[in-house]
């Protein structure tokens, strides 16, 4: 795979199931160790994945997320920041965010992956990369997804990689990334 990830862009990865997306994701992310190959960063070598310098560089969201009620390792944040978020995911009367512990984490498994991306957001790191995320959100927030959160997150800046089969929205990205037998088949730009 030789691909490059710009800062600002978003990306949609498809591909039938054991295509290799979520591979290309964790080897991405340093999550496994690649047989061969090199990782660049601004041209630059990254010699270990695996270093903290190198993985603060990304927020991820899994399709085996795990949620906890207090928020680890986030830096401080505004009070309205977190609140804000919460409108965006359509959870401001469902649950509040006091002292970075949410009143409560008994919801959908959509409801509680719009958390788990409001959590990614908080931790301030400029990927932010999905695995079918949208998968268990209801049609209506799906939506709102991909026309309105997806869009948000580029104004913010926020590199996306988001591994989806939701074709009907794959105008949304800036590239889109067809993985077959472990290799990006093709690779187009949006129009």
């Amino acid at each position: 795979i030789n691909y490059t990830f710009e800062a600002g862009q978003v990306y949609f990865i498809r591909g039938d199931n054991g295509s290799g997306k979520t591979t290309l994701v964790r080897i991405l992310i340093g999550l496994y160790q690649a047989n061969s190959g090199r990782i660049l960063v601004n041209g630059k070598e990254v010699a270990e994945p695996v270093t903290a310098n190198y993985r603060n560089l990304f927020s991820v969201v899994f399709t085996d997320f795990y949620l906890f009620k207090r928020m680890y390792g986030i830096p401080p944040f505004d009070e309205k920041e977190a609140q804000d978020l919460l409108k965006l995911f359509k959870m401001e009367d469902k649950v509040s965010i006091e002292d970075g512990v949410f009143s409560d984490l008994n919801f959908s498994t959509g409801q509680r992956k719009r958390l788990a991306l409001l959590v990614a957001l908080l931790e301030k790191k400029q990927f932010i990369i999905l695995d079918e995320w949208a998968a268990d959100q209801d049609p209506e927030f799906r939506q709102v997804f991909y026309e309105h959160i997806i869009p948000k997150l580029k104004e913010m800046g926020k590199t996306v990689i988001a591994i989806t089969h939701d074709d009907q929205y794959y105008g949304m990205a800036d590239q889109l990334i067809y993985m077959s037998n472990g290799k990006p088949v093709t690779v187009r730009e949006s129009a």
